[in-house]
Parts: C-alpha cells; sequence; structure tokens
C-alpha cells in the first residue's frame, strides 16, 4: 500500500500474473481484521493473511478441507490466536508501574476525529475500521526515544511489547510478524491451507518498517521498500536482501522484479 493514500490498484495486472502462476500472496500488517479483509477481497485474495502485527491468522474456511489445528472459529474464518487480547493489555498497562510512562502516550482511541485522522491518514468508513482492534493499542509517543526504550523493558517483563510501525507505536504482546509467519509454515496443515501440493516452499518477505524485522530477517528472500522522509531499514541478514527505489505499491512490483525466482517464473 502507498504510505500517504494506500493506494494499491496501479499493481493490480501483477499481483493477479503472481496469482496466475500460483505465487500465493500472504498480507502481514499492523492493520486489523476489519482493514486487512476489507483490503484482501479488494484485490481478490482468497488465502490467509495476518493481523496486529502477528496476533492472528485468519484462514477463510472456503480456502480449506479441513479444521486447521488449534484453530478458533470466528464468523467466515478459522483463527489461530497468538497474540495478547486487547482487554489484557489495558489492564496490565493500568498498573502504577507504568504510570510515569503514560503521561507520554497519546492513544489513538483517545483522539479527536480530527487527530485520528491527521495520524492514520484515514477518513470515515477506513477510519471506523482501523478502531476495531483485538490485540493491540495503537498510540504516539510524546517522550525521548530513551525514555521509550526504558519503557519497552518494562513491558516485556510484563508479557507486552511495542513494534513502530510507518505511522504508528503499536502497544501488543510478544508476539511478532515473523512469529506467525513461523507458525504458518511449520502449522501441520500448512499444504492445505495455502492449497499446495510441495512442502519445498520460498518466501519473500516484503516491508518498510521496525515491526516489519522480524519476518525480513526469516524469509529466503528479504524486500525492503523505501519509506518517504525515513532512513531505509538495515537488516542483520547480508545474501538475498534487495531495497527498492521507488515507494509502494511501485516499489513493491519493482523489487520482486529483481529476483530471479519471480522472473524465472514469470518467464515460463
Amino acid at each position: 500500500l502507498n504510505f500517504k493514500t494506500f493506494e494499491f490498484r496501479s499493481i493490480l495486472p501483477f499481483i493477479e500474473d503472481l496469482k496466475n502462476r500460483g505465487i500465493k500472496i500472504i498480507p502481514s500488517s499492523s492493520k486489523c481484521f476489519s482493514e486487512i479483509e476489507h483490503i484482501v477481497k479488494d484485490i481478490g485474495l482468497n488465502g490467509p493473511f495476518i493481523v496486529e502485527n502477528g496476533s492472528a491468522i485468519y484462514i477463510p474456511k472456503n480456502a480449506i478441507k479441513q479444521i486447521p489445528i488449534n484453530a478458533m472459529e470466528e464468523g467466515e474464518y478459522w483463527v489461530l490466536k497468538l497474540g495478547t487480547e486487547r482487554e489484557i493489555i489495558n489492564k496490565k498497562i493500568r498498573q502504577k508501574d507504568f504510570k510515569d510512562y503514560m503521561r507520554f502516550i497519546l492513544f489513538l482511541k483517545n483522539m479527536t476525529k480530527l487527530q485520528q485522522s491527521y495520524y492514520t491518514g484515514l477518513k470515515s468508513d477506513s477510519l471506523d475500521r482501523s478502531l476495531d482492534r483485538k490485540y493491540g493499542e495503537p498510540f504516539i509517543w510524546m517522550g525521548n526515544k530513551d525514555y521509550l526504550d526504558e519503557f519497552k523493558k518494562s513491558l516485556n517483563e510484563e508479557g507486552l511489547s511495542i513494534f513502530c510501525g510507518a505511522r504508528l507505536n503499536h502497544l501488543t504482546g510478544l508476539n511478532s510478524k515473523g512469529d506467525a509467519m513461523r507458525e504458518l509454515l511449520i502449522h501441520p496443515g500448512f499444504k492445505d491451507i495455502m492449497n499446495v501440493d510441495s512442502e519445498d516452499i520460498t518466501t519473500i518477505a516484503c516491508g518498510d518498517s521496525e515491526n516489519d524485522l522480524s519476518m525480513l530477517e526469516i524469509a529466503d528472500y528479504a524486500v525492503v521498500l523505501r519509506l518517504p522522509g525515513k532512513n531505509t531499514l538495515k537488516l542483520k541478514r547480508k545474501s538475498n536482501s534487495f531495497n527498492s527505489i521507488k515507494v509502494a505499491p511501485e516499489g513493491w512490483k519493482e523489487t520482486l522484479l529483481e529476483i530471479d525466482l519471480i522472473k524465472k517464473i514469470l518467464d515460463t
């Protein structure tokens, strides 16, 4: 999605080409279920997707023959829950140990509609969907970085964490996008979930922010997208890593086309 406009339609033909060649696309986002479900239906995907920084994996019932092990039923989906529920998170941060940190936090849920729109870049229905969260609290941090790092350390001791996204910080459990990616890959029903015959799977992770690092480091290939006005992510890995010149969504297409495996599949 484009950082400013959230547009993706300019690369829909490319997405269709990937789908037609058997390449599976799994959205993994800090966005919540309501947001990702809307985007997935717009794109025309019918497979699993990961929400709220790896807090849950949603699998459409009509895309799988058997009930996935450890899955919960939720409407049209089977759900693998990995994160900490929002109510538990809010209960934990009300502890007196966190009182000093709370004065530097402006939660998205407590903002005016104008503030919410300003910080998220969303309006009307899109904004309403973004507030329908189950596993975390987006917020703006108004203190310095050292104090934020100290806050993160204190939260970790309580089983909580903070991820920095492209626009907002996210207060969540100890889950991550990388954890969710790994969970999906090792799941006993993976082949059924993904509708593939082979277990020889090559993974490509694409991301632009700190909350993407966990999956970028463990995927077979990492695609780092340029984010306007921010420094490019630095990865620890040295191989199979690609950086885009363009921003999303064009940067997504540009960089995937640099990967020999993708070029080979599309050329056949």
